[in-house]
């Protein structure tokens, strides 16, 4: 049987902290308020509609993706570890996405760099949720409540003030943002050095 990977826990919870906070809040501050704003621009007279469209296939296109990343970096070793490049890789194309979707002129192309953007944020949060397989047995509680407490709250609710500022400039708001998990999540795996 492979021996555990085990990473010190005061490298893990910076990471799991730092990680989700990353990837949820920005998401959170476009899909409530850049992506509403952004239909509603190039097509205010279907916008409930298509917001209803964006949400149903985003949440397929999520489901299937996230198993996909899951199994992918279960299966992956490489010098930077097993989660690592699935989660840079992800943030990075998350981050190009938002980019194209801020110059999107048409419903057909806002939704393409959506749904690109919803795989790529699912080849962060599966493999970042591994991360807690790598927490000391006696230590677990604390990576979940680092994950689950710390992280998801600041994400949930620390960038949504960040976010309003934005509302008048969303098409730059999502460049930033964007930007945003690309930075934090690279900083969260370079604090946690996967072995």
């Amino acid at each position: 049987m492979p021996q555990k990977t085990v990473i010190s826990i005061k490298r893990l919870v910076p990471g799991l902290i730092i990680g989700p906070a990353s990837w949820l809040g920005p998401y959170i501050v476009m899909v409530s308020l850049f992506l509403p704003a952004l239909i509603q621009e190039i097509d205010s007279e279907n916008k409930i509609q298509l917001l209803a469209l964006f949400s149903t296939m985003g949440m397929l296109v999520a489901a299937i993706s996230n198993m996909v990343a899951g199994a992918l970096s279960d299966r992956t070793h490489s010098r930077f570890g097993r989660r690592a490049p699935w989660i840079v890789g992800g943030a990075f194309v998350f981050m190009l996405a938002m980019i194209g979707a801020s110059f999107s002129e048409g419903i057909p192309m806002l939704l393409a760099f959506w749904m690109l953007g919803q795989v790529a944020l699912n080849f962060i949060v599966a493999p970042m949720v591994a991360w807690l397989d790598y927490a000391p047995d006696d230590k677990k509680g604390m990576a979940a409540s680092a994950y689950g407490g710390l992280g998801m709250a600041l994400g949930n609710n620390g960038f949504n003030v960040i976010g309003a500022m934005f509302l008048s400039q969303f098409r730059f708001g999502f460049i930033i943002f964007g930007i945003v998990t690309f930075i934090g999540t690279l900083l969260a795996v370079l604090i946690v050095r996967e072995p």
